[in-house]
């Protein structure tokens, strides 16, 4: 018995040869040229609620930036927006400190703008350090300075 034979009784109806055609699209984003982020997330909720959260928190963040210190705003990026609450995350604990200081006059401001904003939260988040890190290899000696080195001699010899 061959395997087309085998095939064919385990599916009697004949196989197509030919994909089907899309008349019947399986979601209305999915169309030629359409498939872009925006365009899906005008018609799935949970991403468009998470472009409109992003939305508000950048235009938030525009809007704060003026109050802040130049010397604080390398250390602060604006965060989530969830149920009237914003967080802000800085770079240290030093800088969130310091913005929590801000915190009252940011809320007022942005109160008065309109936006219906309860609570900020700041978190700390350090940004990883710039650059690769490397180790020491095996092949590098340890570096000593040389009064260090003299001593150790000496110790080692008083030992013996």
């Amino acid at each position: 018995m061959g395997v087309d034979s085998r095939i064919s009784s385990l599916f009697p109806l004949p196989m197509p040869t030919q994909r089907p055609s899309a008349a019947v699209s399986s979601a209305p984003f999915i169309q030629k040229g359409a498939a872009s982020l925006s365009a899906w997330a005008r018609v799935s909720p949970p991403i468009a609620a998470l472009r409109d959260a992003a939305t508000l928190s950048h235009q938030m963040w525009q809007s704060a930036r003026p109050l802040l210190p130049p010397a604080l705003l390398d250390g602060v990026q604006a965060g989530r927006w969830q149920d009237g609450v914003w967080s802000l995350t800085a770079s240290s604990s030093a800088v969130a400190a310091k913005l929590s200081q801000f915190k009252p006059t940011l809320l007022r401001h942005l109160q008065d703008r309109g936006f219906a904003l309860r609570d900020m939260r700041i978190r700390v988040q350090p940004r990883a350090e710039r650059g690769p890190q490397t180790a020491p290899t095996a092949t590098q000696p340890p570096s000593c300075p040389d009064a260090v080195k003299a001593r150790l001699r000496q110790l080692l010899e008083q030992a013996d």
